[in-house]
């Protein structure tokens, strides 16, 4: 064996030996999803953390398709800020959807009645989205439960199957694969494309929470539509209308 080979050899096994303490496959290093990139925008999802938001300004930004804007929470909550926000965005012809902050503390049907007395599906471009981070004290069937007669609500309501929004982490231990088949909108901040268990895939890949965009005085956070779906896949039907 040459004295040239064996230093190889060496960096080989350091190299593999690193990417097992870092719970990395070496496998995965090759495969383009993992691979660090810039993801374009295509969209952003408000709440009233954002505060102020100059409208005119937020339009301008090159690239921005789509605005999810955060409705209700629980039972009770409603945005103070989402009726001038939904108002303001569509005006300067910027695709709209909105956003339940689902809870494990209040019933599910007082939830949705809080949102559809919100959400007037007129008003809406693109699909509702459910927003659901924590199951609380609730065990993962209860959880399921919970998630799958909200979105059935809701899409007799709206006529649509809703979106369901969560991190890659809290989705893939506590959601998948029973909502595989839902349009999803998955936070992965890594600089890595979402990766959803049991053969899933993501429609939106929010990829930052700290953006930092004209028109906001405050980080917003930033999504990109995967490169197989379009804007379409998640428009609202023509024949929603609003409901008694």
């Amino acid at each position: 064996m040459s004295r040239l080979f064996i230093p190889i050899i060496l960096f080989a096994l350091l190299n593999l030996i690193a990417c097992r303490q870092s719970g990395t496959d070496s496998a995965d290093i090759q495969r383009p999803d993992t691979i660090s990139y810039r993801p374009r925008l295509d969209g952003i999802d408000i709440s009233s953390h954002q505060r102020y938001i100059d409208w005119g300004k937020v339009a301008a930004n090159p690239g921005l398709r789509f605005v999810y804007i955060k409705a209700t929470e629980g039972s009770l909550y409603v945005s103070p800020h989402y009726q001038y926000n939904i108002r303001q965005a569509r005006q300067r012809k910027l695709l709209v959807g909105s956003y339940h902050f689902m809870t494990t503390t209040t019933p599910i049907r007082r939830q949705v009645e809080n949102f559809t007395r919100v959400v007037k599906a007129n008003d809406q471009d693109l699909i509702p989205m459910i927003d659901i981070e924590d199951r609380g004290n609730w065990t993962r069937r209860q959880l399921l439960d919970s998630l799958a007669l909200m979105a059935r609500l809701l899409e007799h309501h709206y006529g649509c199957r809703p979106m369901i929004y969560s991190s890659n982490t809290f989705y893939n231990q506590n959601l998948s694969p029973q909502f595989n088949h839902y349009p999803l909108y998955i936070g992965r901040y890594s600089g890595s494309r979402p990766r959803i268990s049991w053969r899933g895939d993501y429609t939106i890949w929010q990829f930052t929470e700290t953006g930092i965009m004209s028109g906001f005085d405050t980080y917003v956070d930033q999504a990109t539509l995967n490169p197989t779906r379009s804007i379409d896949d998640i428009r609202m039907p023509t024949q929603a209308t609003n409901k008694p």
